[in-house]
């Protein structure tokens, strides 16, 4: 049974006022499109690493349902970087991101993906 109350099915989305569960399980590559499942694959080793690494406790999110790039014909990258974002107020924020990466898709320009990165809670 889910924790979720007042639950809304979408297709592929499961939405509920205080969660959201997905799986990114159906959204695997095909022959133009790279997959969000290898995305957050690529993101969550890398931190899987990178924990490992320096004793850590980071985790990644999902890929946003929206994201659509051509299929990579080359290995995911992944690496840190920042956003920058700006407040109301005009103050400059940062926040660390793991970027997944194609530096050569199957068709178009190469593309980066950026993921939010927290602290294991």
């Amino acid at each position: 049974m889910t924790r979720c109350a007042g639950l809304a099915l979408l297709p592929g989305l499961l939405l509920g006022g205080n969660c959201l569960a997905t799986s990114l399980d159906a959204w695997h590559s095909t022959e133009s499109v790279q997959g969000l499942y290898e995305i957050d694959q690529a993101a969550r080793a890398f931190v899987a690493a990178e924990n490992a690494r320096d004793n850590g406790e980071r985790v990644v999110a999902e890929p946003n349902l929206k994201t659509l790039v051509a299929r990579c014909s080359v290995p995911l990258s992944t690496r840190w970087g920042e956003v920058r974002l700006f407040a109301p107020d005009g103050r400059e924020l940062t926040r660390k991101v793991v970027e997944v990466v194609c530096s050569k898709p199957v068709s178009g320009e190469r593309w980066t993906i950026p993921l939010r990165v927290s602290p294991a809670s």
